[in-house]
């Protein structure tokens, strides 16, 4: 549970597939990931970000380098399995924007479905890229 500015106690995963991402879905912060101006979607996803670094502190089994969150993932809230394609938005680094699915996000986020017992071994996810319009 972290505590965002402007959205109140919103529930966060943190997980990791290269680097550490925060993952939220967007109707948690009032956002259609689908159809949210990019600007919105940059303001919110950031608000988590600095709410989490704010809060909590990243821990690397390996490398204390990479015991930090790289950035915000904001979901459709698609997280168990379904063939059918799911969308997020990353939001990173400072407050770069990638609306394809993202290599170490797609990781992270499969990882943490895994973890969460809504995806098994060997199933397959389909992402597709968000289309939000320009700020």
């Amino acid at each position: 549970m972290v505590d965002v500015p402007g959205h109140g106690k919103v529930v966060v995963d943190i997980a990791y597939g290269g680097a550490f991402y925060a993952f939220v879905s967007a109707e948690k912060l009032g956002l259609d990931i689908c159809s949210a101006k990019t600007r919105d979607v940059v303001d919110a996803a950031s608000a988590v970000t600095e709410a989490v670094k704010a809060q909590f502190k990243i821990n690397h089994p390996d490398s204390e380098d990479l015991a930090f969150l790289y950035g915000t993932i904001l979901t459709d809230g698609k997280d168990a399995y379904t063939k059918e394609p799911t969308t997020n938005i990353c939001v990173f680094a400072d407050e770069q924007v990638d609306r394809s699915p993202t290599g170490s996000g797609v990781t992270a986020r499969i990882a943490l479905q895994y973890h969460k017992g809504l995806l098994e071994l060997n199933q397959t996810r389909a992402f597709k890229s968000s289309a939000t319009e320009l700020l």
